[in-house]
C-alpha cells in the first residue's frame, strides 16, 4: 500500500495550522503546530471537505484549494475571524509588498 498524502500548511503567528488528506483511505488530519486536532474517516471527511469547498468537483479526491478552504475553516471557528485576516495580511505581505499610496 502506497499512503500519499495531500498536505497544505497555512502559517499562522503562533505556528502551523495544516490539512493532511490521505488519498489512500480517505483520512483527513488538522494538525496545528504539528498536535493532531481533528482526525476524520469517510464519509466523515468527504462531509467536511464537501461543507466547504463550495462548487468543487472533487469527488474523493480533494484538490489543495479544497483542503486550504478546510484549514481556512479551522482558523476562522478555532480563533476567530481577527485571526483569520491576520493570517491573510502577512501572507499578502510575503507575496508581494503593496506599494505605499499617499492620499493628498
Amino acid at each position: 500500500m502506497n499512503a500519499k498524502a495531500m498536505t497544505v500548511n497555512i502559517e499562522m503567528p503562533d505556528g502551523a495550522v495544516s490539512a493532511e488528506f490521505h488519498i489512500d483511505t480517505g483520512r483527513l488530519r488538522i494538525l496545528e503546530r504539528g498536535m493532531l486536532r481533528v482526525e476524520l474517516f469517510p464519509p466523515h471527511s468527504w462531509f467536511a471537505i464537501a461543507s466547504v469547498a463550495g462548487n468543487s468537483r472533487w469527488g474523493t479526491r480533494p484538490r489543495e484549494r479544497d483542503l486550504r478552504a478546510v484549514v481556512e475553516n479551522f482558523i476562522m471557528q478555532r480563533f476567530g475571524m481577527s485571526a483569520y485576516r491576520a493570517e491573510l495580511a502577512c501572507a499578502m505581505t510575503s507575496l508581494s509588498p503593496m506599494p505605499q499610496v499617499r492620499s493628498l
